[in-house]
């Protein structure tokens, strides 16, 4: 009964911590401006209450930090969002960007705010400004949507520099899509050729990062290129309560 009742609870955290870290991916555009005017906060606040302040910023970094790695590791939903005005299944948005973000507000604050000696003026300064950029470009990324979309045209692999877009005529008609671990697929095609890559996308085009769970994924790729009809049902929630 006691290991029934421990697996239930960590369980329900489970649920909690995803549902948690969706939550963050869905509201990122109010998570990031909340995070960049609180670090401003506590950096007034080191005035008159360095310690309080600065300790709470540095937890914000390290907690920040860890989350995203967690986001990483953990948050693979089991579902698809419905985009009926594009005609497109999305898979989830993953936070760890907009976490990492965070982080690195919380961190350049921090910095920011320390007391450097005269000897240092000059490594704080290079500090900040790298700080500075690397802060800017991962609220860039953090900001943005970036994932896997499937219209009734076909698969489209959203970049922050570029994209992949493959046709359904590209796919191979066995075992169109493999998963790779949670969260990556591999894909196989019978002609490559239909294959557009735009912009900068690094990586093969025979392998993607899946967002949502990678056996839904590749069980859903399948299925449409193996049933062309159903295409054009892509993007109502009567077909995604289907797939799902």
């Amino acid at each position: 009964m006691l290991g029934r009742t421990m697996t239930d609870v960590s369980f329900a955290h489970r649920r909690a911590t995803l549902a948690a870290f969706g939550l963050v991916a869905r509201g990122r555009h109010l998570f990031l401006p909340a995070a960049g005017l609180l670090a401003v906060l506590l950096m007034l606040l080191t005035r008159w209450f360095w310690w309080v302040a600065g300790g709470t910023m540095a937890v914000l970094t390290v907690g920040l930090y860890g989350l995203s790695v967690v986001a990483i590791l953990l948050y693979h939903p089991r579902e698809l969002c419905a985009r009926p005005a594009l005609g497109a299944f999305e898979a989830p948005l993953n936070p760890n960007r907009a976490l990492l973000a965070g982080a690195f507000t919380f961190m350049g604050t921090t910095v920011l705010v320390l007391q450097p000696g005269a000897q240092s003026q000059v490594a704080r300064v290079v500090a900040l400004v790298v700080l500075a950029v690397v802060t800017a470009g991962l609220w860039y990324l953090g900001w943005r949507w970036n994932g896997v979309r499937l219209t009734a045209g076909g698969l489209t692999d959203h970049q922050p520099f570029g994209s992949l877009f493959v046709p359904w005529a590209a796919f191979a008609g066995h075992d169109p899509a493999v998963p790779i671990g949670r969260n990556q697929l591999a894909l196989y095609f019978d002609r490559p050729e239909l294959v557009v890559r735009r912009g900068y996308r690094p990586g093969s085009t025979h392998y993607l990062t899946a967002g949502a769970d990678a056996d839904l994924l590749a069980r859903v790729i399948a299925e449409y290129v193996a049933e062309p009809a159903r295409r054009a049902a892509i993007g109502s929630e009567t077909e995604l309560r289907r797939v799902l």
